[in-house]
C-alpha cells in the first residue's frame, strides 16, 4: 500500500466517520460498564447506528467513483495501451469497498454489545 491510496475524499470520510463512531461507542460503553448510564444516551444510539450503517455506503460510493474513473479511462482509449489508469481506478474502487466494510463490521459488533448493556441497564432501572 502506498500513500497514493489515501488521496480520495471518500477514504478520508470513511476514516473520519469511523473514528467518530468508534469513539462514541467506546465512550458510551465505558460509561455503561462503570455505572454512569444515563437515559440521554439512548438518543445517541440511533445516531451511532446510522453512522455505522453509513460506513459501507461510503465505501460503495467510492466504488462507484473508482469504476467511473476506470470506465472513463477506457472510453478515452487510455486503458487499452497502458493499463495503469484502468487498474488504478479498479484498485481505488476495491480499496474503498474494503475499507468501508472493515471499519463497519467491528463497529456493528461493538454497537450490539453496547445495546445489550443498554438494555440490561434499562431493565435494572425498571425494577
Amino acid at each position: 500500500m502506498n500513500i497514493q491510496t489515501f488521496d480520495s475524499i471518500i477514504i478520508w470520510a470513511i476514516l473520519g466517520l469511523g473514528f467518530f463512531t468508534y469513539y462514541q461507542i467506546i465512550f458510551f460503553t465505558i460509561r455503561a460498564k462503570s455505572g454512569l448510564y444515563d437515559a440521554s444516551h439512548r438518543a445517541w444510539t440511533d445516531a451511532i447506528t446510522i453512522c455505522v450503517g453509513a460506513l459501507p455506503l461510503l465505501g460503495l460510493l467510492g466504488t462507484i467513483i473508482g469504476l467511473l474513473d476506470a470506465f472513463t479511462a477506457m472510453s478515452q482509449g487510455e486503458g487499452m495501451g497502458e493499463t495503469s489508469v484502468l487498474t488504478q481506478g479498479i484498485a481505488s474502487a476495491l480499496w474503498t469497498t474494503q475499507l468501508g466494510l472493515v471499519i463497519a463490521v467491528p463497529g456493528w459488533l461493538l454497537l450490539s454489545y453496547y445495546k445489550k448493556l443498554q438494555a440490561n441497564e434499562a431493565l435494572n432501572h425498571a425494577c
